[in-house]
């Protein structure tokens, strides 16, 4: 057996550090209350804390589709109310509301509605069904929403309880989306609007008025109205540059329509593109060509221009669901969710239709530039700039192609 022995020396100087430690502390406190005049609890507080159950609900509809959204049920724990919340008949710790999507959004739902303790509530959690709602607007709401909701992401949302006098996470919930949309736009909103899929602001610039309003007619979208002179530009970004799949997704209402073979009743829609001289660089244009719809396109390996046009009238002067989807090298393009009959052309005037209804041989290769996304103009010199007249209301760009059951449920929810 060993004898034990004590250093106590080393004891000695280990007391030593932690009265240093101690008395460090208690100067720092001293300080500040001098300073500041008191000591503030807070830095001692825990985080409000907050027992609750995230779910996903499946909601059938009378129409035959089914929403699905998220749900939230505080069930026990300290008393709190949510930020932007209704404070009669609340008390305790206020705490926001926070949603992270699959894809990394961060979302901040409306929770007015809400009212009184929360807790036994079931809160429903899901996209605004508003006509003015972007992709990024959300509602908290106790009773069921409306139907046909935009499709959520799928995968794991994250639902945050920020506690608002700490400013940390108190407390996370997460839930799996198993049924929606797979992506959203990488552009999407209104004219007085556009967001990238992160809900981060495009910039964008209009020139001359374009007058906003809601439309019954559509669900209450926001519109706005171009008037043969106005138009909006949006920076050239990266999310904007589409190369592979896509789809433009937009409703319109012309002014007026006319013969296709008239160039005065040919107005550009939207378009990534210029034209210079008798030279056309364009990643992607839809236009309106009197009644009919023209999509046209640079090929990114010949720098060969080409369009695809609807065989048959579409358009008439009420609004219109216009959507173009370009799936491995195959474009469609559908009028109120019906797929249109299309024939080409290999140059610049759509009316030749030089290639009859066989689509290039080599498919669509859209070609990027740097150009600006103008809307209601072609970027392109004094005359030939195709002027829109008409409204437009939502409108969103994808880098996938649209399936026609999206492209359905987008027409039953006037949405884009």
């Amino acid at each position: 057996m060993k004898n034990r022995s004590t250093n106590s020396r080393g004891l000695s100087e280990m007391t030593s550090v932690i009265l240093v430690i101690a008395l460090v502390l208690v100067l720092a406190v001293v300080i500040y209350v001098l300073v500041f005049g008191a000591f503030d609890p807070k830095y001692v507080k825990k985080s409000v804390y907050v027992a609750a159950t995230a779910e996903t609900m499946d909601l059938p509809r009378a129409s035959g589709l089914t929403d699905h959204i998220l749900t939230l049920l505080p069930k026990a724990g300290e008393k709190f109310y949510l930020t932007g919340q209704p404070t009669a008949g609340t008390s305790g710790t206020r705490t926001t509301l926070k949603l992270v999507s699959p894809d990394g959004r961060s979302i901040y739902p409306t929770t007015g509605s809400l009212t009184g303790d929360l807790y036994g509530q079931q809160i429903y959690l899901y996209p605004s069904s508003s006509g003015s709602a972007t992709m990024c607007d959300y509602e908290a709401s106790t009773t069921v929403p409306p139907s046909n909701l935009r499709p959520m992401t799928i995968g794991i949302w994250k639902i945050q309880l920020i506690d608002e006098e700490l400013h940390v996470v108190a407390n996370a919930y997460e839930t799996t989306m198993k049924y929606g949309t797979s992506s959203l736009p990488t552009a999407g909103g209104f004219i007085s609007g556009m967001f990238r899929s992160d809900c981060s602001p495009f910039s964008q610039t209009i020139y001359g008025t374009l007058p906003v309003s809601t439309n019954a007619s559509v669900g209450n979208m926001t519109v706005n109205r171009f008037n043969g002179a106005s138009y909006l530009s949006i920076a050239n970004d990266p999310g904007l540059s589409l190369t592979g799949d896509m789809a433009i997704s937009l409703w319109m209402d012309p002014t007026a329509t006319g013969s296709p073979s008239s160039t005065a009743n040919w107005h550009q829609i939207i378009g990534k593109g210029s034209l210079s001289g008798s030279t056309e660089d364009d990643n992607y244009q839809l236009f309106q060509m009197g009644d009919k719809l023209v999509f046209e396109w640079n090929d990114r390996v010949t720098n060969t221009h080409y369009q695809a046009i609807t065989q048959s009238p579409v358009l008439g002067t009420n609004w219109n669901y216009v959507t173009t989807s370009i799936s491995s090298g195959s474009i469609r393009i559908y009028n109120n969710g019906v797929e249109q009959p299309l024939v080409y052309n290999q140059g610049l005037d759509p009316r030749s239709s030089s290639l009859g209804t066989t689509p290039p041989g080599v498919g669509v290769r859209l070609k990027g530039n740097t150009n600006p996304v103008t809307v209601g103009k072609q970027n392109a010199p004094a005359g030939s700039e195709f002027y829109y007249r008409g409204d437009i209301g939502a409108l969103s760009l994808y880098n996938r192609a649209l399936t026609s059951a999206e492209i359905a449920q987008n027409y039953a929810g006037y949405r884009a």
